[in-house]
């Protein structure tokens, strides 16, 4: 039986909404280390404010937002001599781009609104992966915690901002198993991370929103021969609290100045990914997801391409 997914066997391609769930419920054998390389390109045509309407999935939508973003993610893993502990670590560099078609940010233009493309690394996430090694012959259980912290003095504000420049504690758990023995090369995993994340402290009105998230993901995938593995995801990521877009001119003006940064988030993606066994040490996935549903976001696809190397 092939080993269940690890490092680079799900890889989070949220671009905007950076680092998904994280699931990964193998950490690998003890005293090894892995680098990660991952490029995603997302792009998008409107703000979709609601979806929750009969006629269309995108009804409550701002249209003509031509959005182009890069992510090229750089990470790393060392399982630690201690069974079953890992160390992570990875910084995105971000590309953005918007679009000649759009019109102007409201209520004040974007710095990386002009038209270029800009690149910025965002924000650096480190953080512990604890898998529970008696279970692992069929099944995998991991815990982890991290944090993240912004690099770089990126924009937050318009159309083509990277991020929001936020700090944050992200702590999860992911559970993956074989259907051993019925269909051993069919495999499922879930995972799920809450984000809890500093306020935007510009005055008491954007600082009574809650940043803090929730993202989920669900894979099933199957061992294909020759090295190959096909899997379908979907990802959700659901924020607990914001400003929504279709109730903006409510609110105060600094919260209305910063309504990119206080969004209330909510975004649906469903997939697959392609993975090849190079070798025992190298192999690469290619990733897909579609924009299903969401609110106060974009209505961004992904399509990307990671690599993972064991160097012992």
């Amino acid at each position: 039986m092939r080993h269940l997914p690890s490092f680079a066997g799900s890889i989070a391609l949220f671009v905007c909404i950076p680092m998904s769930v994280q699931a990964q419920a193998v950490v690998g054998e003890s005293n090894s280390l892995s680098a990660q390389f991952a490029y995603t390109f997302a792009p998008s045509g409107k703000i979709v404010s609601s979806s929750s309407g009969d006629d269309s999935p995108f009804d409550d939508a701002v249209p003509s937002v031509p959005v182009f973003v890069h992510t090229f993610h750089l990470g790393a893993q060392y399982t630690t001599p201690i069974r079953g502990l890992a160390i992570e670590a990875g910084l995105p560099l971000v590309g953005v781009e918007l679009g000649e078609d759009s019109f102007m940010h409201y209520p004040v233009r974007g710095e990386y609104d002009d038209g270029d493309l800009h690149w910025t690394p965002t924000d650096l996430r480190v953080g512990l992966r604890y898998q529970i090694m008696a279970i692992e012959q069929h099944m995998g259980l991991a815990f982890h915690l991290a944090t993240s912290i912004p690099v770089a003095d990126y924009p937050t504000q318009g159309f083509a901002a990277p991020g929001q420049h936020l700090m944050a504690l992200h702590l999860g758990a992911s559970i993956a198993r074989t259907l051993e023995p019925a269909v051993p090369n069919l495999y499922f995993q879930v995972g799920y991370e809450f984000s809890k994340r500093e306020r935007v402290d510009v005055d008491d009105a954007t600082e009574e929103f809650s940043r803090d998230y929730s993202d989920a993901e669900l894979e099933i995938g199957y061992f294909l021969p020759a090295g190959f593995t096909l899997a379908a995801i979907a990802n959700l990521r659901l924020h607990h609290g914001g400003v929504e877009y279709a109730r903006l001119i409510h609110y105060s003006r600094s919260v209305i100045e910063h309504h990119d940064e206080l969004a209330d988030e909510d975004v649906l993606m469903a997939g697959g990914d392609l993975g090849y066994d190079v070798t025992e040490d190298f192999s690469a996935v290619l990733h897909t997801r579609f924009f299903l549903w969401g609110n106060n976001t974009r209505n961004q696809n992904l399509f990307g391409l990671s690599a993972q190397y064991r160097f012992f």
